[in-house]
């Protein structure tokens, strides 16, 4: 577990390096961000205003607005300087924050001036401000928060969406989704978006306050909504800014208008590994070099690839189902048949396999089920790639859907190979078997 953990120093040398400085550009500026997605048909929270002079703030006609509307700054990280604006108080020209605040249009126009000078800029230089709608909260998330609107967090590199996070405001938090600001994380399951664990300040919690039941409930085992257009959204960013290569796509679920990108992030914090239990530096390691052909195969290969076990995740306190070395599975053809294959089971292996006349058989070589190919040095040293697939198999009832390598193993006893990563929720026996009664 360890060493797939990516550090600070690993995700500065090597993967911040892999953006543009063009892409990193665009990235750390909202308004910039904004257009470029906007242009490629991505959407954003509508744009109210912008300010990039005093005047400009000064002449604005604020006591116009009647909805409740975001200020922020153009280039600042961590939620610094942003003023989320709920409604309107009960004196014109007077408002409510998000936290419960109240201000008036003096106090909106010096916050205003504040970013234009620089306060909240990343650099210290002079700023822009940027004043967009106020998100309509999905009422799935009401549940959760009074106090803000949640975000999901997507980290994405070779245009693979490899780790997400769900943000939840707090009181602490003052309705930002930030979590050292006291958001709660909650850690996704690629495959499903339904939340696997979750930390406050930096700490594993158990259980969250729901309130429309009135009553604690698991942090795992909430599904979000909308998730396949979530993760489309955020891969579609990578597509749009050329560049991009390792970022975060902070998106938030509006009730009418489904997924907007809030704003990217070429500097993604590090906390999402704690939220997900699991370690970005080895999922990063398994998509690169890969070549994604579009946007759905990028997806499909993240929730082959990332697919937490569910089960296992929502009830750890269930009995684990004992395997032999050798067992009995079911695979799934192209046609959707199921054949009786005999495998085995290895955890000296992390990724299974399958023989290659069967997976032929099976239909499961054509394009749209190739993942990708893995280059790999024979023992003669000549170079080779090996197709991996998607593969689905049911081991004592279970169905496990996997990536899983295409090779050769006629000169072997079984025709599949299932390796570690396949095994959550079964306990090896490792006495040996009499293989002759399979022969």
């Amino acid at each position: 577990m360890r060493e797939e953990i990516l550090t600070k120093n690993a995700r500065n040398k090597y993967y911040l390096r892999t953006n543009s400085s063009r892409a990193k550009a665009i990235a750390n500026s909202k308004t910039w961000t904004k257009k470029v997605l906007s242009k490629n048909n991505i959407p954003v929270p509508k744009l109210i205003a912008k300010f990039t002079h005093p005047e400009q703030v000064l002449s604005f006609p604020w006591e116009k607005l009647e909805k409740g509307f975001v200020i922020k700054p153009t280039n600042s990280s961590g939620g610094e300087g942003v003023w989320v604006v709920k409604k309107r108080a009960k004196w014109a020209g007077e408002w409510f924050l998000i936290e419960g605040r109240k201000v008036t249009i003096s106090d909106i126009r010096l916050h205003c001036l504040d970013i234009l000078q620089g306060r909240y800029n990343l650099a210290g230089f002079p700023d822009r401000v940027i004043v967009e709608e106020r998100i309509k909260i999905h009422p799935k998330f009401l549940r959760l928060t009074r106090k803000g609107t949640p975000d999901i967090r997507v980290i994405v590199y070779n245009k693979v969406p490899v780790m997400a996070m769900l943000r939840v405001p707090t009181e602490e938090s003052k309705g930002k989704a930030n979590l050292h600001q006291g958001a709660i994380g909650l850690g996704l399951d690629m495959a499903t978006g339904i939340t696997t664990a979750g930390i406050h300040n930096g700490q594993p919690i158990q259980k969250i306050f729901d309130l429309r039941r009135k009553k604690w409930i698991k942090v795992n085992g909430i599904r979000i909504p909308n998730w396949k257009q979530i993760l489309t959204v955020a891969v579609n960013c990578a597509w749009a800014i050329k560049g991009l290569e390792f970022f975060g796509a902070d998106i938030v679920l509006d009730e009418e208008k489904g997924p907007l990108v809030l704003e990217l992030n070429a500097r993604p914090g590090l906390s999402i590994q704690i939220c997900n239990q699991a370690g970005l530096l080895g999922r990063l390691k398994r998509v690169e070099g890969i070549k994604v052909r579009n946007p759905e195969h990028a997806i499909k290969i993240a929730q082959t690839l990332f697919g937490e076990s569910f089960v296992d995740k929502v009830q750890p306190e269930e009995t684990l189902q004992i395997v032999e070395v050798l067992e009995t599975i079911k695979v799934k053809g192209k046609d959707g048949k199921r054949q009786e294959v005999l495998a085995k089971i290895d955890t000296g292996a992390y990724r299974s396999s399958i023989d290659l006349a069967l997976a032929k058989s099976l239909g499961l070589l054509e394009p749209t089920n190739i993942l990708f190919y893995r280059h790999y040095r024979s023992s003669l040293g000549r170079r080779h790639q090996r197709p991996v697939i998607q593969l689905v198999f049911w081991l004592k009832g279970k169905r496990i859907k996997t990536a899983a390598n295409v090779t050769n193993r006629s000169h072997l006893n079984t025709p599949v190979l299932i390796g570690r990563q396949d095994l959550g929720g079964f306990l090896v026996k490792p006495e040996p078997v009499n293989t002759k009664i399979f022969s």
